[in-house]
Order: C-alpha cells, then sequence, then structure tokens
C-alpha cells in the first residue's frame, strides 16, 4: 500500500522546512507544489490556471506513486479542508493511504517575519508576504482542523515536530 504524507497550511507556517527535513531522514523524495507553481509562472500568467496545473499534476503524480506502491511527501497548502478529503478519499479508492500534517504558527510576530524574509525575493507563488494580508485571503476558505491529520505548531523546536511526526507516521500519535 502507498502511503502518502501531505503537509498542508498556510504560507510561512514551515510546511517546506518541516517536510525537507523528513524526507533527508526518511529517504523519501517531496513534490513541492511552488516548485510546479514557479515553473509554469513563466509561461502562464493567470494565478487560477497556475494553480489549475498544479493539482492537474499532482493528481496524474500520485496516480504513478499509487501505481507502484511506493511513497511520496507533498508539500501542497491544500488549505481548504474539501480538498484533503477529496484527495484523501481519492488516494483510499486507489488503495493508498494519506497522513496528513497540519502545519500552523500560533505566534504572529515569528510568522510575520517569515513572511516579511520572503518579501525582498519572493518566488511567483509568495503572493502575499504579509500576515495582515495573508489572514483576510484565507479568512473565507473552509480551513479547519480535519479527523485523524497530526497538527503541529512550528513555533517548537524542529526536532521536537519531526519527533513527532515521526510518532504520528508510525501509528503511534494523533491530535
Amino acid at each position: 500500500m502507498s502511503t502518502i504524507v501531505l503537509f498542508r497550511g498556510k504560507a510561512g507556517t514551515g510546511k517546506s522546512t518541516l517536510s525537507m527535513e523528513l524526507a533527508k531522514r526518511m529517504n523519501v523524495v517531496v513534490l513541492h507544489k511552488d516548485d510546479i507553481y514557479d515553473s509554469v509562472a513563466e509561461y502562464v500568467s493567470d494565478h487560477g490556471a497556475r494553480n489549475k496545473i498544479c493539482f492537474e499534476f499532482l493528481y496524474k503524480f500520485l496516480q504513478h506513486v499509487l501505481a507502484s506502491n511506493s511513497a511520496v511527501m507533498l508539500d501542497f497548502g491544500l488549505n481548504n479542508a474539501d480538498d484533503v478529503m477529496k484527495l484523501r478519499s481519492w488516494i483510499v479508492e486507489r488503495n493508498g493511504e494519506l497522513k496528513v500534517i497540519h502545519c500552523m504558527c500560533s505566534d504572529d510576530s515569528m510568522w510575520s517575519e517569515r513572511l516579511s524574509q520572503r518579501s525582498g525575493n519572493p518566488r511567483p507563488n509568495q503572493l502575499i508576504t504579509d500576515l495582515t494580508q495573508l489572514k483576510a485571503h484565507y479568512k473565507a476558505i473552509h480551513n479547519e482542523f480535519i479527523e485523524n491529520e497530526l497538527v503541529i505548531d512550528t513555533v517548537r523546536d524542529i526536532e521536537f515536530s519531526i519527533e513527532r511526526i515521526l510518532s504520528f507516521l508510525n501509528g503511534e500519535t494523533a491530535s
């Protein structure tokens, strides 16, 4: 059975940092949505079209992962809980398993600083680098926690977070 590990959460919450560190330790590939989005940005000007390409690629890629009975990590914001449930159902229908890690940052000053660091040289998918604007952007999105996902507050030490994630992936804990 393929295991897909999804890191989800709002911009600047530490998804990429955690997924890359965990991937090194587990020797698993991470597919970053930003890499796909940024790759097409030069050719596709519309944000919505770029996102559509990202998700079409994601599902095609996952078909191959599931067919080969492999494991992969995804660094895809997927802030809308309904989108996560749709992805989970799609994976389960194909005899895979989705483990979800929801990254958040409870310290607004830390979160704001992370976003501010991007403002000097933002990548194409880093459209919002101000915390107030980011919170306004996400206000209308169905962004609640879902059953059986691990919630990681990235104000904690990275080692603590990685240990919690490893325990979760081994079936030892969920929150």
